[in-house]
């Protein structure tokens, strides 16, 4: 979060589309909460699926997000973008 932070508050003032205010790092801070969001979600949403799975359901993590991915197809990765984006986002 902070690495991708870094880089659009960077990008941002290296081409001159804010100047160095709170406005600027609210925006850097939203990006990198949003990257963040899409780079963590699938592996939390597999890891709580997984935890909460009853045993034998699924033999592994990774059986876990294929079987995820043929049944339900990549947005079920997805679930809970919003919420957890809000939290990361601010």
């Amino acid at each position: 979060e902070l690495a991708s932070y870094d880089l659009i508050n960077g990008a941002i003032l290296k081409h001159k589309l804010m100047s160095d205010n709170l406005p600027c790092h609210f925006v850097s801070a939203f990006g990198a909460g949003f990257i963040t969001t899409v780079i963590a979600s699938p592996v939390d949403v597999v890891k709580t699926r997984y935890m909460n799975s009853p045993p034998g359901q699924y033999r592994s993590s990774l059986n876990c997000a294929w079987t995820m991915m043929t049944k339900e197809g990549p947005t079920a990765f997805y679930k809970g973008f919003v919420s957890s984006f809000l939290r990361l986002g601010s």
